[in-house]
């Protein structure tokens, strides 16, 4: 091979027939022939000069030819079950030379190899040319403790010792990705000379289609997008739009994550890395971290945007989804999802009201609440920040109350005065207890009788199990939550702060001292459709980006031709 660039002809054989999965070359995956995610990866390639297919079938030379490929017909005689791939690889590249092609390197590049990437393809080639080596096969490492059966049927260990998989000796298998050789080795009955070196792949990228789990697996990576979360969380924001995203990230695991979240705002930030999810963090302007982050879909819960952030997002060819957005930004965005809000003016893109509740897994499968004849436990939790501080109100008004229902209190991650709420419980006596960061509050809010909370996303939650609740809202933004209404059986006493003792006195006495009331409350909680509200907006996201996606392909599809 000389020192310049070699010449490299790539052969892809694919055949008709195929007995695990019936037309598998030419059998949609993801919406694509099999066989056209090889013929892509080929043609982005630097390294390659020349693509052949070589086939027996017709429909698999129509796919083809669409993809850019040449075509080989292959002869019967080269086209049974037991025929190997060193005649059928040789007979192509006779093809191609007698056509006037002549290549330094031949590559076989199998048509169920949907994942193989461009780069790899390349790193083959120049490993072959920079090695000096005569072949590169491309593996997966599948070092495990392995067995074989020997006489009789006997288990017989194929290692010397039991040990960490890190200290057993290396086992690669081979992929049905890269197969690079120099041409002067290939014959018909060979492609491998005596120096030969590995060109070690991911599990994924080394996926070859053999069967239909491996089918569903391809499927899975070739659907997987990248997903950038744009949120924060600050002691006087609160920490619910965290939550929601991290809601919505535990149902999109199929996906490649990450948060953008301002580096100012470190409680936010501390939440996302403590829950094992990748952050990048900025400081004054996000567009350059999303922008670098290489992303399709951008989800904003940072409450109102403005237009030329939503311009600047899809101008990066993002597809914007909002949640909870009042700002103007809202009319510019794909996709906006108000849970808690109607919109002002309602456009096709919106979606609103209680079917688009995002509720924790926790929520799912709780049991709903059978609401008993006594008051025995009240539950006050006004979330991550309770800026409002009414949670220190509400005790204060719970403790002048006779009766001898205890008292649960939930802090937040961001409440602040926490030492001085812990002295005024314990004032009270050993009623009242007081718990913090707590990771099953749907048990809580089920054995409790009675919630008192603000008119947040808490409020879906409590609707979601079923316990009688009394909100108080903690700004002038949650009074516009339409939710936390009687009508969907909530006792809403309105702004916190301008609640005087006596009416939340009155409310919770009521409450305590009305049965029939609680039972009404608690059924028209569970009237609405809250469950299903997560798996119902990741669905919502995924599809109108598909169609989003599909729309710019179309048009891609219309100037080409």
């Amino acid at each position: 091979m000389t020192d310049e660039r070699p010449r490299v002809l790539a052969v892809v054989p694919a055949r008709g027939g195929s007995k695990g999965i019936p037309r598998k070359n030419v059998r949609l995956m993801a919406g694509q022939p099999l066989i056209s995610y090889a013929l892509r990866a080929l043609a982005a390639a630097q390294m390659v000069d020349c693509v052949v297919v070589s086939t027996d079938d017709d429909e698999i030379k129509a796919v083809a030819r669409r993809c850019g490929a040449e075509v080989i017909d292959r002869p019967a005689e080269l086209a049974g079950d037991a025929v190997t791939l060193d005649p059928v690889v040789y007979h192509a590249v006779e093809q191609v030379e007698a056509a006037g092609f002549l290549p330094d390197v031949v590559l076989t590049v199998q048509p169920t190899a949907p994942l193989l990437r461009p780069a790899t393809i390349d790193r083959a080639v120049r490993l072959l040319v920079e090695s000096g080596a005569e072949t590169v096969i491309s593996v997966v490492n599948e070092t495990h403790l392995a067995w074989t059966t020997g006489a009789e049927g006997r288990g017989v260990p194929l290692y010397e010792k039991r040990v960490n998989r890190q200290q057993l000796p290396q086992r690669l298998r081979e992929t049905g990705g890269v197969f690079a050789s120099r041409r002067d080795i290939v014959t018909p009955h060979n492609r491998i000379g005596q120096d030969v070196r590995l060109l070690e792949l991911d599990r994924l990228e080394g996926l070859d289609i053999d069967a239909v789990e491996d089918w569903w697996i391809a499927e899975k990576a070739l659907n997987r997008r990248k997903i950038v979360f744009r949120v924060d969380g600050s002691p006087w924001m609160g920490l619910g739009h965290v939550y929601r995203a991290l809601s919505l990230a535990g149902r999109l695991l199929d996906h490649e994550l990450l948060f953008v979240m301002d580096a100012d705002l470190p409680l936010g930030v501390d939440l996302v890395r403590g829950a094992f999810y990748p952050v990048q963090a900025f400081t004054g302007d996000p567009l350059p971290a999303i922008r670098e982050a290489g992303a399709q879909i951008v989800v904003n819960d940072i409450l109102d945007t403005e237009v030329a952030y939503i311009r600047a997002l899809r101008d990066m060819g993002l597809f914007v989804v909002n949640f909870e957005d009042l700002g103007p930004g809202n009319h510019a965005a794909h996709l906006v999802i108000n849970a808690l809000y109607d919109p002002r003016f309602p456009e096709a893109h919106m979606v609103w009201g209680p079917p688009y509740a995002d509720l924790r897994d926790e929520f799912a499968t709780a049991p709903v609440k059978v609401v008993e004849p006594d008051v025995r436990r009240v539950l006050v939790t006004f979330g991550g920040a309770d800026p409002a501080d009414l949670t220190a109100k509400t005790l204060r008004v719970l403790g002048t109350m006779p009766g001898d229902f205890e008292i649960e209190v939930v802090l937040g991650l961001a409440y602040g005065p926490r030492e001085d709420l812990r002295v005024q419980a314990a004032a009270l006596g050993p009623r009242v207890t007081v718990a913090e960061q707590v990771r099953d509050m749907s048990r809580r809010m089920h054995a409790a009788d009675l919630v008192i909370t603000s008119a947040g996303r808490t409020v879906y939650e409590v609707a979601a199990i079923g316990t009688p609740c009394i909100v108080m809202s903690q700004n002038a933004r949650e009074q516009r939550h339409l939710f936390a209404l009687a009508e969907n059986g909530f006792v809403n006493l309105g702004l916190g702060a301008d609640v005087p003792d006596e009416t939340l006195r009155d409310a919770v006495a009521r409450l305590v001292g009305d049965y029939t009331q609680r039972q009404q409350m608690s059924a028209r909680m569970l009237a609405a459709d809250i469950r299903g509200g997560t798996g119902r907006i990741v669905r919502l996201m995924l599809e109108r980006y598909r169609a989003f996606e599909a729309a710019i392909l179309d048009t891609v599809t219309r100037r080409d031709v």
